[in-house]
């Protein structure tokens, strides 16, 4: 099933357009990083990836909640759950390094990923487009950074 259904261009515009980390993206350019997003639908519970794996890409929320788990308490006393607009993994996107984590979907989650190579090739392709993700998604880890850095309890959703 399809998250964006077959009044495909409108609805899927609109949905990525409300997540923040496309926000600044204009109609034409949401089509080409669509082209390059995974859609991907976790049920209840469904694990959407684990703590020490490698990772490979970030995982944006559309829709539900995920938990994170850790063996790392202060990661998992400052971000236990994520919801719509939120991005999981994201540290990914600039090395395979291990997850410091294990994201468990709470109740339906629908989610897009973008991957490692995706991102770099949006980065060769079109600069533009890829300057304004890479912002966003460094204004939530410099967000992410200063909560931790300040023992705050929860971060900030985007």
């Amino acid at each position: 099933m399809k998250v964006f259904g077959n009044d495909a261009d409108t609805q899927k515009i609109e949905t990525l357009k409300n997540l923040p980390v496309f926000r600044e993206l204009t109609r034409k350019e949401i089509l080409e990083v669509d082209a390059l997003l995974h859609e991907r639908t976790y049920e209840k519970d469904e694990i959407i990836f684990e703590e020490g794996e490698a990772g490979h890409g970030i995982f944006i929320i559309v829709s539900g909640k995920v938990r994170v788990k850790s063996n790392r308490k202060l990661l998992e006393t400052a971000a236990p759950e994520f919801g719509p607009g939120d991005l999981l993994g994201e540290l990914s996107l600039f090395d395979e390094a291990a997850r410091t984590a294990t994201a468990v979907a709470v109740e339906r989650t629908i989610a897009v990923a973008l991957f490692q190579a995706e991102f770099s090739s949006l980065l060769t392709r079109n600069e533009s487009i890829g300057v304004k993700v890479l912002m966003e998604i460094s204004k939530t880890i410099s967000r992410r950074l200063r909560r931790l850095l300040l023992q705050e309890r929860s971060l900030p959703s985007i």
